[in-house]
């Protein structure tokens, strides 16, 4: 059995199933081929447009990084020139915050 993905890996899709076919439609497609007992067969899956656009979010996403490195050397910077200020009371709000959103 051949599987052809084509980069696709959300499941919100919409599936056509055919024998001896391919779907001529221009969407972005997986198929998967396989030759049980001399017949040849095809199965297509066609994800629709917004399964696409959450595809090219995701790669957006898996292409950032993780860490803002620009801010991470602002703040040592500030640190080692003695200009980071601690404020306990805006670290206080947010874990409360943070706390009330988790329920």
């Amino acid at each position: 059995m051949n599987i052809n993905t084509n980069g696709i890996s959300n499941s919100d899709a919409k599936t056509t199933r055919s024998r001896n076919s391919v779907a001529t439609e221009p969407a972005q497609s997986a198929a998967v081929t396989s030759q049980p007992k001399g017949k040849s067969s095809v199965d297509q899956v066609q994800l629709s447009q917004e399964a696409q656009k959450l595809g090219q979010l995701q790669a957006k996403i898996n292409a950032s990084p993780d860490v803002n490195l620009e801010k991470v050397n602002e703040i040592r910077k500030a640190i080692a020139d003695g200009k980071f200020h601690v404020n306990p009371e805006r670290i206080a709000d947010a874990l409360l915050n943070q706390e009330e959103l988790l329920g």
